[in-house]
């Protein structure tokens, strides 16, 4: 990453920015970089800043790494919040798991008994079982979808459980 370990003051900074106007630098990384702007923010004292030098090292920050003022009002923001600047975790979206193993095997276990019969031939039974007979292992799977069956018949611990 670039090594900028020297405090430039505010004319030196307003200075290099004219200069260096053909030119643009990038860091390695997202972590590198958001490492570099926390430094820079905090060696500069950015927050005790008044309003117009604070633009002056906006434009430094947005000619060093190239983001744009959206992502660097983003992240000054989360160091004003903060008193960092660094990465969110990645979290992926999944949905709850709705019908479990266990309900995987029940629905094997019905299709040996009853020769695998029908999609809605299969969720009537399904219903039956525990609307009439009141059966409690059935509770799930009595409110599945034809479509969810079938995407149920399609997993590999049903597969590996049936011979139909």
């Amino acid at each position: 990453m670039l090594n900028d370990s020297r405090l430039m003051s505010m004319d030196e900074l307003r200075a290099f920015l004219r200069s260096s106007e053909a030119l643009a630098f990038s860091g390695q990384d997202r972590l590198q970089t958001y490492g570099w702007i926390e430094r820079t923010l905090r060696r500069y004292g950015y927050l005790a800043r008044p309003r117009g030098q604070k633009g002056l090292l906006r434009q430094y920050l947005h000619k060093m790494t190239g983001y744009s003022p959206a992502q660097l009002s983003r992240l000054i923001a989360q160091f004003r919040r903060t008193g960092r600047v660094c990465l969110r975790p990645y979290r992926r979206h999944r949905f709850p798991r709705r019908f479990t193993q266990e309900d995987t095997l029940l629905l094997a276990e019905v299709d040996e008994a009853h020769g695998r019969l029908s999609g809605p031939a299969t969720v009537a039974i399904l219903k039956r079982e525990y609307a009439l007979f009141g059966r409690q292992e059935f509770a799930r799977l009595s409110t599945i979808s034809v479509a969810q069956l079938y995407r149920l018949r399609g997993k590999t611990l049903y597969r590996t459980h049936t011979t139909c």
